[in-house]
Parts: structure tokens; sequence; C-alpha cells
């Protein structure tokens, strides 16, 4: 009998679980393991409407900044034009313009690379997360637009009155029963033809 309990008391300790907690240095709890994905999860999301739900108020400083920044894009575009016009109206000049740029370093055209690449790189990020807040913005406001389209279409005077129907839950037969209307035949035959089958 003593043997029966130092067992037991070896298994299950004073109050604890000890072959539990034994496996559990080996494979992590799978109850505490889906608590922690949730609660990671639910930080995540909170995060996101943290980031994405307040709407930032923009200085005059930032708009300024902002019109700034998208003056590189329409002068490069301009500037790639500009030189095709350049170069029929002055050949010579363009040849030795670009004879010049032909001994630059192939360095420096990786650098200047490297900053136009990582200009627009961030431009388009600092855009894109723009538009995402946008987006966060008018998805938060979708159920109470829908809810709000709803309840004017309740309050129309040609609105067709919906009757009620009791919820079936899974019965089958009271469901089939709540379906079933004279004003369909094929619905009617299609009943009649179940029954006969039972």
């Amino acid at each position: 009998m003593g043997l029966i309990t130092d067992v037991f008391r070896v298994l299950f300790g004073s109050g604890k679980n000890v072959m539990k907690e034994t496996v559990e240095v080996f494979r992590p709890n799978a109850e505490a393991q889906s608590k922690r994905g949730f609660d990671l999860d639910t930080a995540t999301l909170n995060q996101m409407a943290a980031e994405f739900s307040g709407t930032r108020q923009r200085g005059a400083f930032d708009r300024m900044m902002d019109g700034v920044n998208r003056m590189p894009r329409p002068l490069l575009v301009l500037g790639v034009f500009g030189i095709l016009v350049w170069t029929s109206i002055d050949p010579i000049a363009a040849a030795q313009v670009f004879t010049s740029w032909a001994i630059i370093p192939t360095e420096f055209w990786y650098v200047v690379l490297a900053i136009v690449t990582f200009y627009f790189g961030g431009r388009y990020q600092t855009k894109a997360n723009e538009m995402q807040a946008r987006l966060a913005s008018v998805a938060a406001g979708v159920p109470a637009v829908l809810q709000t389209i709803s309840e004017l279409e309740e309050m129309r005077p040609d609105h067709p009155a919906t009757p009620g129907t009791a919820s079936t839950g899974t019965d089958a037969s009271a469901e089939l029963d709540a379906l079933t209307s004279e004003a369909n035949p094929a619905l009617a035959d299609w009943e009649a033809a179940w029954r006969a089958a039972k």
C-alpha cells in the first residue's frame, strides 16, 4: 500500500501534476500556447487599430513638404523630354555634355541610382501607409452606413412587408415546411416526392 501511495505522490505530487509539468518541459501546453497566440493576435490588431484609426492633422509645414516631395517625379519626366528637345535644337552642345557624362566613374552612377531608388521606395511606403490608414477609417464606418441604408429602406412607403419566419434551428422538416408555398408548384411537387421517398 505504501508503494502505491509513493507512486501516486511521484506522479501527482501534493496538489500538483508532476507528470503534466514534466511533459510540458518537452512539449508546450496546447491551451497555454493557444492563449499566447490569441494574446499576440489581439495585441497586433490593437496596435494596427491605434496606428490607422486616428486621423492625423496635417499642418502647413507638412503640406508644404508634401508638395516639395511631389516635385522630383514631374521634374524627372520633364527633364527627360527636355533633353530630347534640347538635343534636336543644339546637338553639338548635347554631344559635349553626353561625352563628359561618359567619363564619370561608374561608382558615381551607382550612388545616384541608390539615392533615386531609396527616395522613390520611401515615398511609395509613406503613401501606401497613408492609403491603408484611409481604407481602415473607411472600413470602420461601413457597418454604420449599412445600418443606415437598411433603416432608410424600411422607411420607404413602397417597401414590401416581409413576413416573419420563425427560426427553425437545425430541424430540416420545419425548415422545409417554412419554405413550402402553394404559389410555387415546383417546390410543392418536390416536397411531395421527398415525403413519398421517406
